[in-house]
């Protein structure tokens, strides 16, 4: 059974939601990356 669900939004960037309590965490990669930290 899955907990959480993760999107890549594009620019290096992901959303991960909690699917129980539909809390999100956004995470970028490292600026060394070309993200944006």
């Amino acid at each position: 059974m899955a907990t959480s669900k993760v999107v890549y939004n594009g620019g290096l960037r992901t959303t991960s939601t909690h699917l129980q309590s539909g809390k999100e965490i956004i995470t970028d990669a490292p600026v060394d990356n070309q993200g944006k930290g």
